[in-house]
């Protein structure tokens, strides 16, 4: 089929919607929270108690009633010390100072800290130079959280600082979404194992060790089947084992050529696939099929169309499988210099991102556009810090246009 004629493929905008509205059915687990990071949470979590859970000082310090330290310099009796994880020994009269260490409760009738530097002390007095205000130096309780708020919602990934809120409010087991299992499998006579060496017409394959690296960031749990021969026989053992997982991704055996037996099949396993190619480049033969129990994503060959379907498509419905929310990270940019008119399928330019310097008299995003050697060329994919996408029949773009890029 040309390039041109395109009538009978849909839209990435098409496939999206059907993407999107494809029921998922996430599982549940409990986990306990050292083991958790970087799954997303099926419950909310909520504050045990109020943080700080009693009125402190922020400062090494002197608690004051500061009605006391309005007129000064002035002499406090010392009354005593609190330091971090005590509670006061007793309540703080007027005209008295008591020590108070970083992140230790105020005594009762206390109102204000004064930092240690600004204090003498002479003969179990505290002399205090100038006056304080009420709250200074002091973290009031429930002003970090208030007891029973929710901290970390449900679908929050529990990355570095999410587990310590966890742990903060005593969350010891969490409740979340189990990583979906994604076989992952390719086809084709000409792959090798990446340690054998070559022959003259062979490549070493390249794609179930990139989508392991991109499910491994969505959340999921890659199950790598290995390299399948152009078998129909073969493939479709090795495909009905992959169904017994939530998801299949299997790259290769897409197309219409007398080795690409994938679709078929699927088609004979019962598979219904509301979609088997689109237009866009690279990435024009994708497909995706589900059963009862399975989704299943048929990605091109060569391995540029496999991160971009897998990046642009596949991602967004495994993204809701391991209990998350789509999120595209679009940024906008100017061109740094022009482009020539798009053909009749939507484009994804790899790209590199320069953050502007105002040192340099610029602002924004500068997009420095990638050579496009074709969908087998890893290398410059390597380079790329985004996809610019180009709109099906696009004129061109002179340099210095505003562009819409997908951060990688």
């Amino acid at each position: 089929m040309a390039d041109t004629d395109v009538s009978d493929l849909l839209t990435v905008e098409q496939a999206i919607a059907i993407l999107d509205a494809a029921p998922v059915s996430p599982r549940t687990e409990q986990r306990r929270l050292p083991d958790a990071l970087g799954l997303r949470l099926a419950a909310d979590i909520v504050a045990d108690r109020d943080y700080p859970p009693f009125d402190k000082s922020v400062v090494d310090g002197y608690a004051v009633r500061c009605a006391d330290v309005r007129q000064t310099p002035v002499q406090l009796t010392l009354a005593g010390e609190v330091s971090a994880g005590q509670m006061p020994p007793a309540p703080l009269e007027a005209g008295q100072a008591m020590a108070v260490m970083t992140g230790a409760p105020l005594p009762p009738g206390a109102d204000g800290v004064v930092p240690l530097e600004e204090t003498q002390v002479v003969d179990g007095a505290v002399r205090i130079q100038r006056a304080h205000y009420a709250d200074r130096y002091v973290a009031r309780r429930g002003s970090d959280m208030e007891a029973g708020r929710i901290v970390l919602p449900r679908g929050t990934r529990l990355d570095a600082a999410q587990i310590a809120v966890a742990a903060t409010v005593g969350a010891a087991t969490v409740e979340v979404f189990a990583r979906p299992r994604v076989a992952v499998l390719s086809t084709g006579d000409e792959l090798v194992p990446l340690d054998a060496v070559p022959a003259p017409a062979q490549i070493r394959g390249s794609n179930n060790l990139m989508l392991a690296a991109m499910l491994r960031a969505l959340g999921c749990e890659p199950v790598d089947l290995g390299t399948m021969r152009d078998d129909p026989q073969v493939i479709g053992a090795a495909l009905r084992k992959g169904m017994e997982q939530d998801a299949v991704c299997v790259t290769g055996g897409m197309s219409m050529g007398r080795y690409d037996h994938v679709p078929r099949l699927l088609r004979e396993m019962g598979v219904q696939m509301p979609v088997t190619k689109l237009r866009i480049k690279p990435g024009k033969p994708f497909v995706y099929g589900f059963t009862a129990t399975c989704h299943i994503f048929g990605l091109p060959g060569n391995p540029v169309s496999a991160f971009v379907c897998m990046a642009r498509l596949a991602s967004r419905l495994l993204t809701r499988l391991a209990g998350g929310t789509v999120r595209d990270r679009w940024v906008a940019g100017q061109l740094s210099t022009g482009l020539a008119a798009n053909g009749a399928r939507e484009f994804y330019q790899p790209v590199q991102l320069q953050y502007a310097s105002r040192m340099a008299g610029q602002t924004g995003i500068i997009v420095h556009p990638l050579m496009w050697k074709g969908s087998a060329d890893v290398f410059t994919l390597a380079s790329a810090d985004g996809l610019l996408i180009r709109a099906a029949g696009e004129p061109p773009l002179p340099k210095n246009s505003v562009v819409r890029v997908l951060e990688l």
